[in-house]
């Protein structure tokens, strides 16, 4: 296949999958309410639009496909069925089949091919049902929401012959456009880009912006959509002028396409155009565009060069004689924040991304198990590396999988413990320094520890003798094939999947921590450190070693004596802010030699509504750290997270306050 065609087939898929996701959405918020006409709306033009686009792609059986299932939908639009159970499965199942579709364009898979067969035949038994009977005829169209407005919409659209190697038909758009109302097309002249043809397209319509956008799916990016009014700014004479003579201003955009040898005259001047103002504001318009990830991580592997030759450049200009130059450096430090901040924001995704699978996995298997499960979600919008949350979702799903499987009760258990029917799994996530925290816990019967011990010693892992603290007896629960499951099922119990977790999240560099009490719940919480990070820290040394730490933690630094900490260190705490919080000697915690001089830097952090106070021998002042995870030889440090390094090429290596401030509580 030519490069380009495959270049925008894989553009189609990826938007396909897009649409299907929404489509799912949808369904799950129906499912809880199946009378709201604004989700029926939106999974019909979902399917509408998934139709369209793929019988543009040659995806002819998927075309075929959502036609049959976008009639059903068009009925319930339409008043003559409701939405049920019934309808609600078959559409789940067919967003699954779809998706496999994707993958088997031609159908050529025996097993696709018999499903294919099943859920068309479903389908038609709902469509052939006594009150559906003319239902076979329906073609669905876009219409116009009830409620919305007869307004006048800007279209400027800019044309190439690029569309023609992608199989998009300009006229099939244009024949969707004039199906939601009236409109007119100018061709303005293009005095830059002799390969790029520019119109100006003003339409008169009752639909939604939704609704234009669908129209324009395809080619978004050469489009952009304006509301000029919320009336008809289109006069009877400005429609009947474009429609006296097609060969003076006015030149139809279909007849351009078909290659029609009607004289092309020049558009209309600036002044006589309505909305000229609208026209020229969606000229400049930003466009949001489509990049390949590898570039992305270019993009980022470039600014933490830059950050580090910026770090070196400012260092080696510190004398006098730089004076001059000390105004641009300031301002070259300025512009390579931005350009970080930029670049950083562009690679991150938010959890949220993910999180519509986990709520079709948990409708699913609830119902598989006979369980009533609800899922919460806290701290979503918590954003991580593009890459660390695609290797996410596999770790993720085996957790949610056991959390429904092997830690909540069934609805009569949990009535007899006095719970209520319905368990919950929440998914949490949170930012600490250099690491992401993500928890996923539930409120079901907790770990059985004796149970897990037990099967240890049955497999040969452990003697009978032994006693294992908890985290070694959690530990077992990660080994491949471990299970304390009654029996196996295509879901069985915390064994059968968890050796992947932990197999996956050590790829990541971090690590999976597990909280449990009978009777009350469990909690799984991955530790992961982003795979490259760009922060602000504070940079201080201790012996002869360089530390940071982020400056967003820092509630503090100040002065102290030696001798104040020597009284002090019977109790290891220091007053603050009216109360008393520990501290921490670095000194001893690195094993550094040497003692600290009359006076010491005391840097007090806050942590999650925790403090600390670490105390250091000099305060070297604010670094932009590129942050980068640390090799295997020093992947066992406790208390250290990642290292930088600095513009004279030493070694600055972040510390894990998190870490600190848990190891302080269990030992106090």
């Amino acid at each position: 296949m030519d490069p380009i065609l495959l270049r925008f087939k894989d553009k189609f898929i990826d938007e396909a999958n897009g649409l299907l996701d929404r489509l799912e959405k949808d369904l799950l918020d129906l499912e809880t309410k199946p009378a709201d006409k604004e989700l029926i709306e939106s999974a019909f033009r979902a399917m509408h639009t998934i139709k369209g686009v793929s019988g543009m792609y040659g995806y002819e059986f998927i075309c075929e496909f959502t036609h049959h299932m976008e009639s059903i939908y068009q009925a319930i639009r339409e008043n003559k069925i409701s939405f049920n159970k019934e309808i609600c499965e078959i559409t789940f199942l067919s967003i699954d089949h779809i998706r496999k579709l994707l993958s088997d364009e031609k159908l050529s898979d025996a097993t696709n091919l018999k499903k294919h067969n099943q859920l068309i035949d479903s389908i038609n038994k709902i469509i052939q049902s006594p009150s559906l009977n003319n239902v076979t005829t329906i073609i669905p169209e876009i219409q116009a929401e009830e409620g919305t407005f007869e307004g006048t919409w800007h279209i400027l659209l800019r044309t190439t012959e690029t569309m023609f190697f992608r199989g998009i038909s300009l006229i099939s758009i244009f024949k969707e456009l004039a199906d939601l109302g009236k409109y007119q097309i100018t061709k303005i002249d293009n005095l830059t880009n002799d390969c790029i043809d520019t119109w100006s397209i003003f339409l008169n319509s009752k639909a939604s912006e939704q609704d234009i956008k669908e129209v324009f799916l395809f080619i978004e990016d050469e489009c952009t959509i304006v509301n000029l009014s919320r009336s008809n700014i289109l006069t009877d004479e400005m429609e009947s002028e474009a429609s006296e003579d097609p060969n003076e201003e006015e030149i139809s955009i279909l007849d351009y396409i078909e290659g029609s040898d009607k004289k092309k005259a020049k558009s209309k001047s600036e002044e006589k155009l309505p909305g000229q103002n609208a026209v020229v504001a969606a000229e400049r318009a930003i466009k949001r565009i489509s990049v390949d990830s590898t570039k992305l991580d270019q993009l980022m592997f470039l600014v933490s060069e830059l950050i580090t030759v910026n770090s070196q450049l400012t260092l080696s200009s510190r004398d006098a004689i730089f004076s001059s130059l000390r105004p641009y450096l300031e301002k070259v430090d300025t512009l390579a924040k931005q350009f970080r901040n930029n670049a950083i924001e562009i690679r991150l995704v938010p959890l949220s991304d993910t999180v519509l699978r986990f709520q079709r996995l948990i409708r699913d298997l609830s119902k598989q198990l006979n369980k009533k499960v609800d899922f919460n979600t806290q701290g979503t919008n918590t954003e991580l590396d593009k890459n660390t949350i695609d290797q996410l979702a596999e770790p993720l799903m085996h957790i949610i999988r056991n959390c429904i499987d092997h830690g909540i009760e069934s609805p009569e258990e949990r009535l007899k413990s006095g719970k209520p029917e319905q368990g919950i799994i929440t998914l949490s996530a949170f930012n600490s320094g250099n690491f992401v925290y993500i928890s996923i816990s539930d409120d079901g019967k907790g770990i059985d520890i004796e149970k897990v011990r037990q099967k240890g010693v049955d497999k040969g892992i452990l003697k009978s003798t032994d006693k294992p603290d908890r985290k070694q007896i959690y530990d077992l629960i990660f080994m491949p094939g471990f299970s304390t499951a009654q029996s196996l099922t295509e879901v069985s119990g915390r064994g059968v999947g968890m050796d992947i977790v932990k197999k996956r999240i050590n790829d990541l560099r971090g690590e999976v921590i597990i909280e449990s009490e009978t009777g009350v719940g469990t909690s799984f919480t991955l530790k992961l450190q982003q795979s490259l990070s760009i922060i602000d820290t504070l940079l201080f040394t201790v012996g002869d070693n360089f530390f940071t730490v982020p400056i967003a933690e820092i509630a503090l630094c100040s002065q102290v004596t030696s001798e104040e900490i020597d009284q002090r260190r019977h109790t290891s705490t220091i007053p603050f802010d009216n109360h008393l919080i520990p501290f921490i000697d670095l000194r001893a915690l690195f094993q550094e030699s040497g003692k600290y001089e009359k006076n010491l830097k005391l840097i007090i952090i806050r942590n999650n509504e925790r403090e600390l106070a670490l105390l250091s021998d000099r305060i070297v002042g604010e670094h932009q750290a590129v942050l980068k995870p640390l090799g295997k030889s020093l992947r066992d440090q406790i208390y250290i997270t990642s290292a930088s390094q600095m513009g004279n090429g030493q070694m600055a290596f972040m510390i894990d306050t998190n870490s600190l401030m848990k190891s302080h509580e269990m030992t106090t």
